[in-house]
């Protein structure tokens, strides 16, 4: 993927082409249970419903952009509450007919553990019109799983460089740059994804697959990140913030659902892109809950998520790649991949079967992340 200037990530100048405003979905859905299509509009009217999304700036960017326009649309009372990994245990704890919420997002992770709990209603997407155009990427890898949600786009990896510390975020080799040394930082709590940087670098299998390989070739990606030389690591989006803006840390991996707010607000002074050699990713399914009390709603509303404007109004504030196939770049990503070669170029998944091979060595590989911390922190 070819860098120029900003062109392949953001930058203000991008970001305040946009209006942040959503505007209304055009055309009524059918997925519908006690409602006509006619009447759906009204049919609804002051329901509530409560959708889990990403805590951060992903709630944010999904309120605005989508949960405000529905409920504009059909006089709904829909809200949006930041979850990151609790959802299935809440879910679990709550009375099987009246769950804490009615849909939740859900990666990868999170799909395997609400299956292995049989948390998830299923839904019929053969109904939704907008299931057409879906790029098939979305559920090749789901397996049985693909019967119980939504793709709605999918989060990644980006590489975020100071302009001070004269490196592009054009390839994941910056990290191991002299100018690099002292002033880089990583997530410290997902250690899995720090992981995917050596194995995106790394010639000996595609994609990201070291990550699923032998411990003996996860040693390697770790041996990898002992070479480097991190400022701190850091626990979340807010350190990592106050790390690049107070100059601690010139280079650093975040995710695409920080970029956007993070380029909007200090895109003067930093850069922030996918590098050459692609990213490492989950998807973003929204999921019905088990025993909802507003399964029809619930269905309007995924339903909601498929259609093309909506989804071109998340992306105009996002910087996380749709499920659906022709949207348009928005301004501040000119590089948006236009089909499903670009899509695929770009994407590595860390799937449910990744998942499957990795999770057995949770406990070693969080130990030995603990001493690579330590060793490229020392001093």
């Amino acid at each position: 993927m070819a860098f120029e200037g900003i062109q392949n990530g953001i930058g203000r100048r991008g970001v305040m082409k946009l209006a942040l405003g959503a505007a209304a979905a055009i055309g009524a859905p059918t997925i519908l249970g006690r409602a006509s299509v006619a009447s759906a509009q009204t049919s609804f009217a002051g329901e509530g419903l409560i959708v889990v999304s990403w805590s951060g700036n992903h709630e944010l960017s999904f309120r605005e952009t989508v949960v405000k326009s529905f409920n504009e649309k059909y006089g709904t009372q829909v809200e949006t509450v930041g979850g990151w990994d609790q959802m299935i245990a809440q879910i679990v704890a709550a009375p099987a007919d009246n769950p804490p919420f009615d849909i939740t997002i859900a990666d990868e992770y999170t799909t395997t553990t609400g299956m292995a709990q049989n948390v998830f209603a299923k839904v019929d997407r053969s109904k939704i019109p907008g299931n057409a155009n879906v790029y098939p990427w979305f559920d090749e890898n789901r397996g049985p799983a693909r019967d119980y949600g939504v793709p709605f786009g999918t989060g990644s990896l980006w590489m975020l460089t100071a302009n001070s510390s004269g490196l592009k975020p054009v390839s994941w080799k910056g990290f191991w740059d002299d100018k690099a040394k002292g002033k880089a930082t990583l997530d410290a709590s997902a250690f899995y994804w720090d992981l995917c940087i050596p194995a995106l670098l790394s010639s000996a299998k595609p994609g990201i697959d070291e990550v699923f390989g032998t411990p003996a070739d996860v040693e390697l990606l770790f041996q990898e990140l002992d070479k480097l030389k991190v400022a701190k690591w850091y626990k979340d989006g807010a350190e990592l913030t106050n790390l690049m803006t107070q100059e601690e840390a010139a280079v650093a991996m975040m995710y695409s659902a920080d970029a956007y707010g993070f380029i909007k607000e200090y895109g003067d002074d930093f850069e922030a892109a996918i590098p050459e050699e692609g990213t490492a990713s989950y998807t973003n399914w929204f999921m019905k809950v088990r025993g909802t009390r507003h399964s029809d709603l619930s269905d309007l509303f995924m339903s909601y998520l498929l259609e093309k404007e909506t989804q071109q109004n998340f992306l105009n504030a996002s910087t996380d790649f749709m499920s659906l196939q022709g949207l348009e770049a928005p301004p501040h990503w000119q590089s948006y991949p236009r089909d499903e070669a670009g899509l695929r170029k770009t994407y590595k998944l860390f799937g449910i079967d990744g998942w499957d091979k990795f999770g057995p060595n949770w406990d070693a590989y969080s130990v030995r992340m603990k001493e690579t911390i330590t060793r490229t922190t020392e001093g």
